[in-house]
């Protein structure tokens, strides 16, 4: 067999995991930056700059049309991200770790958006993006919270970013010559910029107005829960009407995963072993497998959040009755459904929604931390779900 032929034949598979790894490197990165990255360069606004960059690198990558040098570019930002570490200084400044804070956010943009628009040319690219995503928020947490401070060398964000390099590589050699990401639709791809900074600024400051709330009375508390979680849901629904169909279900979806999603996520967190995070992934990949042969977000959602919802209401029959691995199986395959079943038609719009979960779950995070009932907040946090999936039905 000719080496011209052994590419053609790797190149859906090589591609399709790629997707899965590029895209769950960057979410990882962006969700626990300081496991990858110096300390001191986190800043609680990089998460703008990563999102805007992810749209303009996938609406660039969709105007040059080429998948070869979108998994090229996303190869060069995976290697940055996977060398930083060793390249900074231990003595550096705290001006130079912040500079090294804003490039590393910068070049995770790039890399998503590379995964949105590389991912966007194949038939099963756009769910493997979505899957390695969602499964990278479910768990990141987790990771993050026992990566060592000091030494950082072959943690597990660095493996996953080693296995993105080397599977955007691989992706790159074997792109065939025709292979084409998906045409570019210039009012889209303006209103997914626009979107991506003023949403992800608006959840840092809607995050910052609950975290104040903490110590007000228990009436001014819920009112202002109230509004913040009805402000994520309204600017995801004003997102959604001014994009054309087939593009118009994402930015709800992926909000609606973040709030089914975090209970679970603080679950995770607070120590689960590495064999429940293991299943928790592979159900992700079995819920964006069912929703293609069962096309329904408002059946995932109503998954997740019963499950989430139950768990915090029956503490004793449900979160301990059920063994964690159950409940967060089934949580990430409600998600991974949902979310697979609600893909947009654009590499912008996918790149726009891939970015979105980790901000808006600094809203969803200042929520579940508030001196309150937790039933009644997983009950506000429903509520969220409710209006995404109602939208997305």
């Amino acid at each position: 067999m000719s080496p011209a032929s052994t590419a053609v034949r790797l190149a859906d598979p090589v591609s399709t995991l790629a997707a899965v790894a590029a895209a769950a490197a960057a979410v990882m990165v962006l969700a626990v930056g300081d496991s990858v990255l110096p300390a001191g360069t986190s800043n609680d606004y990089t998460p703008v700059i990563t999102a805007v960059l992810a749209v303009l690198a996938a609406t660039g990558l969709q105007r040059s049309g080429s998948r070869r040098t979108a998994w090229a570019i996303g190869a060069g930002a995976g290697l940055v991200l996977g060398s930083v570490r060793y390249i900074v200084p231990v003595d550096a400044s705290s001006e130079t770790l912040a500079v090294v804070g804003f490039v590393a956010a910068a070049t995770t943009g790039v890399l998503l958006g590379a995964a949105a628009a590389g991912a966007g040319g194949s038939a099963r690219g756009p769910g493997a993006r979505g899957a390695g995503a969602g499964a990278a928020f479910l768990t990141a947490a987790a990771v993050g919270a026992v990566v060592p401070v000091a030494v950082m060398r072959w943690t597990v964000p660095q493996w996953l970013l080693v296995l993105a390099l080397v599977t955007l590589v691989g992706a790159a050699i074997t792109a065939r010559p025709g292979m084409r990401v998906q045409r570019l639709d210039p009012r889209v791809s303006v209103i997914a910029v626009v979107a991506a900074g003023v949403l992800t600024l608006g959840y840092r400051l809607l995050a910052d107005l609950v975290t104040s709330q903490a110590a007000e009375t228990a009436v001014r508390m819920w009112l202002v829960v109230v509004v913040a979680l009805l402000a994520i849901v309204i600017a995801a629904e004003i997102t959604a009407r001014l994009l054309p169909p087939g593009n118009d279900r994402f930015v709800l979806a992926a909000t609606g995963a973040v709030a089914a999603g975090y209970p679970i996520v603080v679950e995770l967190w607070a120590g689960a072993p590495r064999w429940v995070l293991l299943v928790t992934v592979g159900a992700v990949l079995v819920g964006v497998r069912l929703a293609r042969y069962f096309p329904s977000p408002l059946a995932g959602f109503a998954v997740a959040m019963v499950v989430s919802v139950a768990a915090v209401w029956f503490p004793e029959e449900i979160g301990e009755g059920i063994p964690l691995v159950v409940r967060a199986a089934l949580v990430a395959a409600g998600t991974g459904l949902a979310l697979a079943a609600s893909l947009p038609g654009s590499a912008s719009i996918a790149a726009l929604g891939l970015a979105l979960p980790v901000p808006a779950a600094a809203v969803i995070g200042a929520v579940w931390v508030l001196p309150a009932d937790p039933r009644w907040i997983v009950l506000a946090l429903a509520a969220t779900v409710g209006a995404c999936a109602w939208q997305v039905r």
